[in-house]
């Protein structure tokens, strides 16, 4: 096998792979972090929008979504928990969206660099992880508008946090 300079590169050669990875990594994050720098008083306010979910509900829907994908991929593999949409704490959620980072860098990966196959999802790992990027990245849009038609908008630093890719991808 050829010698890895560095993530993404294959002695010069570009490895799909290993940038899927990176950028998923990076993605699930911001997610994290935008989870932790959230003002309080919006994780349970009452949405704002005609049948719109609290924020604490969007957050475990946004870690909720593919989990059983990776249990049934990846039996073997430690794969978190759901996370209860009513009940939820920012911490709890920090937590658990870290794990399911985790999960999905093992799981995935090693589809990435097999058959590509994930159970029971109808694209492959490629396509799992841009789905999960794309969705994630929806719900993220609807938190900060959220957050801020309840009279909390998210900061200028946080939303420059949250496009700080290189950044977030290292933490």
């Amino acid at each position: 096998m050829a010698e890895t300079h560095r993530v993404g590169r294959l002695r010069g050669s570009f490895v799909a792979a290993d940038a899927l990875l990176k950028a998923y990594s990076a993605s699930a994050r911001v997610n994290q972090y935008l989870v932790q720098e959230l003002p309080p008083a919006v994780w349970r306010a009452p949405s704002p929008l005609p049948k719109g979910r609290t924020i604490a509900a969007l957050v475990a829907h946004l870690h909720n979504c593919g989990l059983r994908y990776l249990a049934r991929t990846a039996p073997g593999v430690s794969v978190p928990a759901e996370l209860d949409r009513i009940r939820v704490t920012p911490a709890q959620a920090t937590r658990a969206l870290g794990a399911k980072r985790r999960a999905v860098l093992a799981i995935v990966g090693t589809a990435l660099k097999g058959d590509g196959r994930i159970a029971g999802f109808p694209y492959d790992a490629a396509g799992y992880l841009a789905y999960y990027m794309v969705h994630d990245a929806h719900h993220r849009g609807q938190i900060v508008l959220q957050a801020r038609l309840l009279g909390h908008p998210i900061s200028r630093q946080t939303m420059i946090g949250m496009w700080q890719w290189s950044k977030r991808a290292k933490e």
